[in-house]
């Protein structure tokens, strides 16, 4: 398929009783892979200059801590465009309905 590599979360607001008012966001997942693709560079950078032992009197959540949740992160987006197109969310409210869709 032409299309596999590049996954799009189309986002569908639709306010009101009007069928046909829609509010579309496209948003292409590559984006966000980028991003997070550059953020742990940016982390891995980072830790070869703070030591591995965290300190008892900060905090818990270190850098080390932010680069295992940012590589999660994206195995998560990877399993999000492995497969076939699929619907993620399907919302209807009296007045509100919300549609996200992974294609």
């Amino acid at each position: 398929m032409l299309n596999k590599g590049f996954r799009i979360i189309w986002l569908k607001l639709q306010m009101g009783k009007n069928k046909h008012f829609y509010f579309f966001f496209p948003i292409p997942l590559y984006i966000f892979q980028e991003l997070l693709d550059c953020s742990l560079d940016l982390l891995k950078f980072i830790c070869l200059f703070i030591p591995r032992r965290p300190n008892l009197a900060s905090s818990s959540f270190t850098v080390y801590t932010a680069k295992e949740l940012v590589q999660i992160t994206m195995n998560l987006f990877n399993s999000l465009t492995d497969f076939e197109p699929y619907d993620l969310v399907d919302v209807t409210t009296h007045k509100v309905r919300i549609s996200i869709k992974i294609r």
